[in-house]
């Protein structure tokens, strides 16, 4: 199946709650609403599970949703509201750990059948006895293995968020087969908080399009839901200051009933059509000179990454933020309807917005000279001149991202190796005059074997330039709420290398080293 490839995920420890707990004699294991292993609720709950069919209970107000796939919501779950607090403050007490990447910003705490805390432990021989295994088996007809079982606690404060993934880890014969979630968040949890889990409308091929379902945390309400390829779903990020999104979550397994399937997500090439164009009318002539070109080329030879601010002319810079300002805040860079026209997916990888190739004709004139200047064999001579790299071929597209966009590590969007170039031109929210670092949000992150290379943050008339190697990956960190109505825009294009030059790089440090 495809995998979604993590960067290195922080491991700091979350500060524990102040509560001190005695060591306590063991306690007997929660007593779970009895009304949900009641036949008159099982049956049918169990026949719409199976069917897709929606069903509700009256008595005790559990839903199942049938769309986009079959998930349930059983409200008071644990009998004992006394119970539920308690192990409430018990999780609070346990270590937490950061867990920080590409797909995620979250803190997690060990597995929790390694806590030798009262409450917690009992919960977990609940969650690990036969009774249980039986409920989950009887409500959703699913063959269960009860000696494999993931628990985790997971706490999300403000800005945390885990997007869109569908969880279906498996090997040939077994899996994870269903998710579930017991809420433990405050009373007065709301919509309004965040923290929703969304669930994800796929379409004719099986990629994640759209939100069609969301469930706020209610406490004491377990949700879960059957795990497959087409189960996508996310955490919204948590917008509240004063609340966290407590909850445990974890996996039970079982045999699997189908083969696995791997699917692969299309390429498609964009056109690269070679126009020459005047670098001196366009460029900063502090970039120009021989000796600059001849500076900008060691600094590269050394870092394989440089970034050159102030990359345009100011007069050229100027007038390409004001016509997309005077383009107004729905075409130029708010909802990216009328230049920004496609939003580009599935969501598991990667969304943002993109200027399709039908709306070439609503770049305004600037902008459209800088994209054929980028597509030209001049400014293919310039790169060639200060990286001392040849090129075969290269792709550009005209990229925004807003609140809520990202881009994944992940084996359906591979990207081909190359010399990366990003001209930035964003848009910045009312009294914001730099895109802040401390929003933790809009980077680029260049990574290799789990470690973070190079971070680079979107910049006035900036031109950043990364060769990206075999095992290097990059993505876009999600734009959480605290950027607010900024916008990261940007021309994107992709140099595709002629292999033969790292041969003859290779070529010349073998001579160099037997000359020593």
């Amino acid at each position: 199946m495809a995998k979604h490839q993590s960067a290195q995920h922080d491991s700091v420890p979350l500060k524990r709650s102040k509560l001190s707990l005695q060591e306590t004699p063991a306690i007997e294991p929660p007593i779970f609403n009895p009304r949900y292993s009641d036949p008159a609720f099982s049956k049918p709950f169990n026949t719409a599970f199976r069917d897709r069919l929606v069903f509700e209970d009256d008595q005790s107000n559990a839903r199942l949703f049938n769309t986009p796939y079959p998930a349930a919501s059983l409200p008071n779950f644990l009998e004992s509201t006394e119970y539920l607090q308690k192990l409430r403050e018990e999780l609070l007490t346990e270590a937490y750990f950061h867990k920080s990447n590409d797909l995620y910003e979250f803190y997690q705490s060990e597995d929790l059948r390694l806590s030798r805390k009262p409450h917690i432990a009992a919960f977990k021989n609940a969650i690990y006895s036969q009774k249980f295994f039986s409920l989950m088996s009887s409500l959703t007809g699913i063959d269960l293995d009860p000696s494999i079982i993931d628990l985790n606690g997971n706490q999300y404060h403000e800005g945390c968020y885990l997007l869109c993934h569908d969880d279906d880890i498996k090997n040939e014969k077994e899996g994870r087969r269903i998710a579930f979630i017991l809420y433990l968040v405050d009373e007065d949890w709301s919509a309004a908080d965040g923290g929703a889990l969304d669930l994800f409308r796929c379409d004719e091929t099986g990629y994640p399009v759209e939100v069609t379902q969301s469930l706020v945390p209610v406490r004491n309400t377990l949700a879960f839901f059957e795990l497959s390829s087409v189960s996508y779903h996310q955490v919204a990020e948590v917008l509240t200051k004063d609340k966290s999104r407590i909850s445990i979550s974890g996996w039970f397994h079982g045999p699997l009933q189908t083969k696995l399937v791997s699917k692969t997500m299309p390429f498609i090439p964009l056109e690269s059509p070679a126009q020459d164009i005047s670098l001196e009318s366009l460029l900063n002539p502090d970039y120009l000179s021989e000796s600059a070109m001849a500076n900008i080329g060691n600094v590269f030879l050394e870092q394989s990454s440089i970034e050159l601010q102030k990359f345009l002319r100011p007069e050229i810079y100027e007038q390409l933020v004001q016509e997309l300002e005077a383009m107004g805040s729905v075409e130029g860079a708010g909802t990216d309807k009328a230049l920004w026209d496609v939003v580009m997916g599935p969501q598991h990888v990667r969304r943002y917005s993109r200027v399709s190739q039908g709306n070439q004709d609503q770049i305004p004139t600037t902008l459209a000279r800088l994209q054929r200047l980028f597509k030209s064999k001049v400014f293919e001579a310039y790169l060639t001149k200060v990286t001392n790299l040849t090129f075969l071929s290269a792709n550009a597209e005209l990229r925004m991202f807003k609140k809520g966009d990202y881009t994944l590590l992940h084996d359906h969007a591979l990207e081909r190796n190359g010399l990366d170039v990003v001209l930035s031109f964003p848009h910045l929210g009312e009294g914001t005059q730099e895109w802040e670092e401390s929003w933790i949000a809009g980077s680029t992150h260049y990574v290799a074997d789990k470690a973070n290379l190079l971070t680079l943050y979107p910049r006035h008339n900036t031109l950043t330039m990364v060769l990206r190697d075999e095992g290097t990956l990059r993505f876009v960190r999600y734009l959480n709420a605290r950027v607010g109505e900024s916008r990261r825009r940007e021309l994107s294009a992709m140099y595709v290398v002629n292999e033969d030059d790292e041969d003859e790089e290779g070529d010349e440090d073998e001579a160099n080293g037997d000359e020593k």
